[in-house]
């Protein structure tokens, strides 16, 4: 059934005169009765009641009009939804966030989307990286990321890298390393180490780069996912953090923790990438996301 013929239906209707219904539709007269007449034979009834100059809906026509207002109704808003999609304005979208990028993106990112795109649904899962993936294959998830160094390459999934951040060691201003220079590895086990758990990979360049005490499994004391927490605890105490800079970014600026530089120093990068569900159709709203990231995860 063509759409056009039931709003010149509906315009008949309205107008109950074919002359004033072609003016309001834009379309001749005799365009008009045909379109009537091919939805009048489509139905194998009549639609409308021709007299004089009055053109009333028969029975079946009250019915029809009744139900293609509903249709053309539905129609409309079904455009505007897709639009809406379109402009990233309306759908959902499910991130995924390690630890580090959870700690550096998840509060801003929602704060965006609650204040530029109010009905965006957002769902947010945090976890390691091995349970995102999951989620991702599980399709529980759209988009994640995640350290890099702690992912497994797989042909269902594609990897766009999302940047390298400084790492290292953070302290509270006024604890007993501070402007100590040098600061051996003995040292800093002198005091509780806190990091998030960390890859195997960089545990393997800890430890060639500091020996084998600084494996994570010798050098971390207190190990959570929960990154604001650990910088919480790292202000209050002396414990001292192990991860990347930009997670305490507020903290820095404000003089509150600053880098301690363990002997011999090494620059200490974290690898990060975004990561999704390969061949599977991305909504609308991942552009979103995607630029969020180029534009936050940075020094």
């Amino acid at each position: 059934m063509d759409l056009h013929h039931l709003r010149h239906l509906i315009a008949v209707a309205e107008h109950q005169s074919f002359r004033k219904a072609a003016d309001a539709l834009c379309i001749t007269q005799p365009a008009l009765s045909r379109s009537l007449q091919a939805l009048e034979q489509e139905l194998g009834v009549r639609l409308i009641d021709r007299q004089g100059r009055r053109n009333a809906p028969t029975a079946y026509g009250a019915l029809v009009v009744e139900r293609a207002r509903r249709i053309v109704a539905e129609m409309k808003e079904l455009t505007r939804s897709v639009e809406l999609l379109k402009r990233a304005d309306l759908g959902s979208i499910a991130v995924g966030f390690g630890p580090t990028p959870a700690a550096i993106l998840m509060q801003p990112f929602l704060a965006r989307m609650t204040c530029d795109h109010p009905r965006l649904q957002v769902r947010i899962a945090r976890g390691a990286v091995d349970l995102l993936v999951q989620a991702l294959r599980n399709e529980a998830i759209d988009i994640a990321i995640v350290d890099q160094r702690a992912l497994t390459p797989a042909d269902d999934l594609t990897i766009e890298p999302a940047g390298r951040l400084r790492g290292g060691f953070l302290c509270r201003v006024g604890h007993p390393l501070d402007g100590q220079a040098p600061i051996t590895l003995d040292a800093l086990r002198a005091f509780p180490v806190a990091s998030t758990p960390l890859s195997d990979e960089l545990a393997r360049l800890l430890v060639d780069q500091l020996g084998p005490d600084a494996h994570p499994a010798r050098l971390v004391t207190v190990a959570s996912e929960d990154i604001h927490s650990l910088l919480d605890l790292v202000e209050a105490t002396d414990t001292v953090f192990f991860g990347i800079f930009a997670c305490a970014r507020a903290r820095i600026a404000a003089g509150r923790v600053r880098e301690i530089r363990i002997q011999p120093h090494a620059e200490r990068l974290g690898h990060y990438a975004l990561v999704t569900l390969a061949g599977r159709t991305e909504a609308p709203a991942l552009r979103l996301f995607r630029d969020f990231v180029r534009q936050h995860f940075m020094e």
